[in-house]
């Protein structure tokens, strides 16, 4: 037989067979004098054998071995092998694996649903999420006609829900729930409008200004900061993060930023210091 006609038997596709072929899991027929490769049972059967194996989840790299296993042991006369009793119950390990994956993303989707979150944001990111958004509309009960964050502090956010981990998350729920708690929100406006206009060639004082107004309102929300979040090395999306938001910044900003975040991560290293060590 042809391989459309053994494809349609096996319920596979003819793409299916060719990818089989190339990765040695089904054995190539002899060609016949028109060139086209000629199917018999044999192939038949064995397609059908990576079928019913792939049906209860062995991957294909699984499946060349566990057919030669099985087919020595026919051979031979033998009950069901080691090699293929270790797969069965490596097989049945992952599948309650993948149980327990599935029975957690439902768990999940009834969280989404409850709590009426967005779903391509993760789950446990869900509170700073809140946090954040309670943040911005009390900006606008102050009265604030602009936005509190720029579009790029929210894509800041949304990759921050994604890739922090739950320390970090937890850090930026408690500052964003401080700020609002704290009567703190018209002093972070000021603050970041001191640094929005802060023009190219501000001049030290202009800068020094800029930078202590940072330090005071920071001082007032220390507390919400982990020393271990500021004191270990930036990781490659909180670069490309601070990369984005320099792209906007003068060169007199930028040197503000920086001067700033040097100034309090050497607060955060002194209060880390002054914690007494067990022992």
């Amino acid at each position: 037989m042809k391989s459309g006609e053994l494809a349609h038997m096996a319920g596979v596709s003819v793409r299916t067979l060719r990818h089989y072929h190339a990765i040695g899991l089904l054995p190539e027929p002899p060609r016949g004098d028109n060139g086209y490769r000629d199917y018999d049972a044999v192939h038949l059967l064995h397609l059908l054998r990576i079928r019913q194996l792939a049906s209860l989840g062995f991957s294909l790299d699984q499946i060349g071995p566990m057919l030669d296993e099985l087919d020595a042991e026919r051979r031979e006369g033998e009950d069901l092998g080691a090699r293929a009793d270790r797969l069965l119950d490596d097989l049945d390990r992952q599948l309650d694996e993948q149980i327990a994956h599935l029975k957690h993303q439902r768990e999940l989707i009834r969280h989404i649903r409850a709590r009426q979150a967005d779903p391509d944001y993760p789950e446990r990111a869900a509170r700073v999420l809140d946090a954040i958004d309670s943040f911005e509309r009390s900006a606008h009960e102050f009265g604030f006609l602009l936005s509190a964050l720029t579009d790029d502090d929210r894509v800041a956010m949304g990759i921050a829900a994604h890739l922090y981990s739950d320390g970090e998350l937890a850090e930026i729920e408690r500052i964003f729930r401080a700020i609002p708690q704290r009567n703190l929100t018209e002093e972070y406006l000021h603050v970041s409008d001191l640094m929005d206009r802060l023009p190219s060639d501000a001049t030290p004082r202009e800068r020094e200004a800029a930078i202590e107004a940072g330090m005071a309102f920071l001082d007032k929300i220390s507390d919400c900061f982990d020393a271990a979040n500021w004191l270990r090395p930036d990781k490659d999306y909180e670069r490309m993060l601070d990369n984005m938001a320099m792209v906007h910044y003068n060169d007199a900003q930028i040197a503000v930023s920086d001067e700033l975040f040097l100034r309090f991560t050497r607060h955060m290293a002194e209060r880390e210091a002054a914690v007494p060590r067990e022992g």
